[in-house]
């Protein structure tokens, strides 16, 4: 079980399951605004393709065969205010229904933690929908800590 880059050749492999996790969050009860569009798994899995060679961007996946398991997305964000200059950030971080609890997502981190050790990124950083306890259940289980809590406030229209 090594991680490994996405290829071009596996683009729909990785949409499918990005899907798979964005139909997942469209059914979560969240507030009334939040939800992802129609074809973000496409835009997203393309734009991570397009970026893979620049080092940029962490897009790595576990394989069982040719069938991708698990899937790993994060881009460096930078940071030049902070002493830590730049972190990690995952964007995504999903495993096929059918194949959690394998150790796929263990084996994608501790790669990112390698990826990350080899360009000077002293941290990874992530949110987590609260609507999706087994999300929250499995980061709380990790070796990542709470750090942020980040609010929302939808904006109503004035009332005149």
């Amino acid at each position: 079980m090594e991680p490994r880059n996405i290829l071009d050749e596996e683009r729909m492999q990785a949409i499918q399951l990005i899907q798979e996790f964005y139909t997942l969050v469209n059914r979560l009860e969240l507030d009334p605004i939040f939800g992802v569009r129609p074809g973000a798994a496409r835009k997203m899995t393309d734009l991570y393709l397009k970026l893979q060679g620049s080092g940029k961007v962490y897009f790595r996946g576990v394989f069982e065969e040719k069938k991708l398991c698990s899937l790993l997305v994060g881009r460096i964000e930078e940071r030049p205010h902070l002493k830590e200059e730049r972190t990690l950030y995952l964007d995504l971080a999903v495993t096929r229904r059918g194949k959690k609890k394998k150790g796929y997502m263990k084996v994608l981190l501790s790669d990112a933690e390698d990826w990350c050790r080899a360009k000077g990124i002293p941290t990874m950083e992530l949110r987590a929908l609260l609507g999706n306890k087994e999300a929250i259940s499995f980061w709380n289980q990790s070796r990542f800590e709470p750090f942020y809590l980040r609010y929302r406030k939808i904006v109503q229209e004035k009332s005149t």
